[in-house]
């Protein structure tokens, strides 16, 4: 039999978020059912720990300091993941996670690794002016479109204007909407092996200071003036 999710208030999670700074450990929600819920110009001097957790909702983080890991893994989110001008101090984990309406991580800043291997994405995955000083791992994801109210919005991938110290692992991707990597700066490797893409793939300014792979790669067209 499935065991049911605990559910916790607003209240409760900030709850958490208090108890946890105060004994220094980790703020536990995994595998819990929460709220929509969203911090603003928050300093969060703990890691968070939503493993396994379903938000019936969005999660929004904006302006905010995380100064510890975040784990999002095998997260089921209802509606967006909405990180901007965000910094995290730790590891971003988030594998396998699936969000049904897009994720978009614009103009935030990771001190390690993003590792979301394997999400399911309904809606574009927008990493846009993100500053990553270790490695991207988005292989293996599956990118989708999404019809709403007002019309689809295309399972796009966005890597514009960013920079990554380490290597892009963007390998077996699967995505109904086009690449674009354009003016991103990427201190290790690229690598698209086997990644299908509807539309194009732009790699135009792209800087790239390691190995491009690229075999197997399936798009409309490829658009590269790489550095």
């Amino acid at each position: 039999m499935e065991q049911l999710l605990h559910r916790l208030t607003q209240q409760e999670i900030f709850q958490e978020l208090r108890n946890a700074e105060r004994e220094n450990r980790t703020a536990d929600f995994s595998n819990k059912l929460l709220p929509e819920f969203s911090f603003f110009g928050k300093e969060i001097n703990t890691g968070i720990n939503l493993k396994g957790s379903t938000i019936q909702g969005a999660l929004h983080l904006d302006e905010c300091i995380i100064k510890g890991d975040v784990n999002l893994e095998q997260a089921l989110i209802y509606a967006t993941l909405y990180i901007s001008k965000t910094e995290v101090y730790g590891e971003f984990f988030a594998n396998q996670i699936r969000i049904r309406e897009v994720l978009n991580m614009v103009a935030s800043t990771f001190k390690k690794n993003i590792y979301m291997k394997e999400s399911s994405i309904k809606g574009f995955l927008g990493l846009n002016k993100i500053q990553i000083e270790g490695n991207l791992d988005i292989s293996k994801s599956i990118i989708k479109n999404i019809v709403t109210k007002t019309g689809t919005i295309r399972g796009d991938v966005y890597l514009r204007d960013a920079k990554v110290g380490g290597s892009v692992l963007a390998g077996e991707i699967i995505s109904e909407g086009l690449g674009n990597f354009e003016r991103t700066s990427i201190g290790k490797n690229l690598d698209l092996k086997n990644s299908k893409f509807k539309e194009v793939v732009i790699l135009s300014g792209t800087i790239v200071e390691g190995e491009i792979e690229a075999q197997d790669l399936q798009c409309k067209s490829l658009i590269a003036h790489v550095a």
